[in-house]
C-alpha cells in the first residue's frame, strides 16, 4: 500500500479548497513550534512547511533553544495562539526531556493545552482529545494527522476494520494513542489491542500473531516486526520513522520478508509518511475554515469529502 496515490488525492482536494479560500482573501496559515536542533525534527518540519507552501498556504517557523523552561514555552505558544492571523499551530515532537517528563511542574501537556481547539491541528490539546476518546466524530475539530492518514489509507485501499482484531504498538501522543482510539471506536469498530514497552514479550507475540491489522509506531532500532509475528493475510501499517546510521529512513517492519506474508503492507519511506503530511494540510485548511465560519466540526468518512460539513463561501 503506497502512500503516494492517497496523498495525491488529498492534495488535489486541499489545493482546490485553498484556491477557493484565497479567492476570498483567506490564506491558510500554519505556525510550527520547534524546540532544539534534532536533525530528524528539522527534516520533518521542513517537509510539512514545504508542502503547505506548495499548496498556496503560509507556513511560519518558531524555533527555541532546547533549554527553554516549560513555562516559557507554554507562554510562547499562548502568544502565538492569541494572534488572529494564525489559523493552525503544531508543536513538533519530541520535546526535550525536562518538558516531556519532568518530576514536577508544567509539562508537555500544559504546552499543548495552550492551543485552542480550532487551531490544534495535531489534535492533542484538552480542547480536541475528548471527542476522539468519546468517539464523537460528528463533533471532532481535528483528528491527529497520522491517525487521519491511517484512516484515509484504509478507506482508499478498501481495508475492512469492523469486527477485525487490530494491534497497535507504541504509546506516542499523536500516533499510537489516537490510532488506538480511532480503530477501537465507532469510526472503525475493530477490537483494538494496545502493546507498549511494558507488555510482556510472550503476550506481545501472541497478540501480534492474532492480529488482522497491525499498526506500529515505535521507531526504535531495538524493535523489529518480523515475518514470524505476522498472520498470513494480515494488514501491516508501519507508522514509525527513524533515521538510521546510513542516513536513511527506517520503520519498525522487516518489509522485504513481511510483504511475503501480509495481504497489504506500507513501506518506509513512501507509505504513511506522505499521507500524514497531506493530512496535516487537510487539517490546516479546516482550521482556516473554522476561523472564518466556513466549516462545522465533524468528520464523515463514509461520505468521503465531508462537503456537507462545510458551508459554501459566499461571494
Amino acid at each position: 500500500m503506497f502512500g503516494k496515490p492517497v496523498a495525491a488525492e488529498i492534495e488535489q482536494r486541499v489545493r482546490g479548497e485553498v484556491e477557493g479560500l484565497r479567492a476570498h482573501g483567506v490564506v491558510p496559515r500554519l505556525d510550527v513550534v520547534l524546540v532544539g536542533r534534532s536533525p530528524a525534527s528539522q527534516r520533518y518540519v521542513g517537509k510539512k512547511m514545504e508542502f503547505c507552501e506548495r499548496l498556496g498556504m503560509q507556513a511560519m517557523l518558531h524555533t527555541f533553544d532546547d533549554q527553554i523552561p516549560a513555562r516559557e514555552l507554554r507562554d510562547q505558544v499562548l502568544r502565538i495562539n492569541d494572534d488572529p492571523a494564525v489559523h493552525a499551530i503544531l508543536v513538533q515532537l519530541p520535546l526535550p526531556f525536562h518538558i516531556e517528563e519532568p518530576p514536577s511542574g508544567l509539562n508537555k501537556f500544559d504546552v499543548f493545552d495552550a492551543i485552542s481547539g480550532a487551531k490544534d491541528v495535531d489534535g492533542i490539546s484538552r480542547a480536541t482529545v475528548p471527542e476522539l476518546y468519546r468517539a464523537q466524530q460528528e463533533r471532532m475539530l481535528h483528528l491527529p494527522a497520522t491517525a487521519l492518514a491511517v484512516r484515509r489509507v484504509l478507506a482508499f485501499y478498501g481495508i475492512e476494520t469492523e469486527g477485525r482484531v487490530a494491534v497497535i504498538v507504541g504509546r506516542n501522543d499523536i500516533t499510537a494513542k489516537p490510532i488506538h482510539h480511532m480503530l477501537g471506536g465507532r469510526m472503525c469498530n475493530a477490537t483494538a489491542i494496545w502493546c507498549h514497552r511494558y507488555t510482556r514479550k510472550a503476550d506481545h507475540d501472541a497478540f501480534m500473531r492474532s492480529a488482522d491489522i497491525i499498526v506500529s509506531s515505535v521507531g526504535s532500532e531495538r524493535y523489529r516486526i518480523t515475518a514470524d509475528l505476522v498472520k498470513p493475510g494480515a494488514v501491516v501499517i508501519d507508522v514509525a520513522t527513524r533515521v538510521g546510521p546510513d542516513g536513511k529512513l527506517h520503520g519498525d517492519v522487516d518489509f522485504e520478508r513481511v510483504k511475503e506474508v501480509a495481504s497489504f503492507i506500507t513501506p518506509v519511506p513512501g507509505g504513511i509518511g506522505p499521507v500524514t503530511v497531506a493530512a496535516l494540510t487537510e487539517n490546516v485548511v479546516r482550521a482556516a475554515e473554522f476561523a472564518h465560519g466556513l466549516r462545522q466540526p465533524g468528520f464523515d468518512f463514509a461520505a468521503g469529502r465531508e462537503d456537507h460539513l462545510r458551508p459554501a463561501i459566499s461571494s
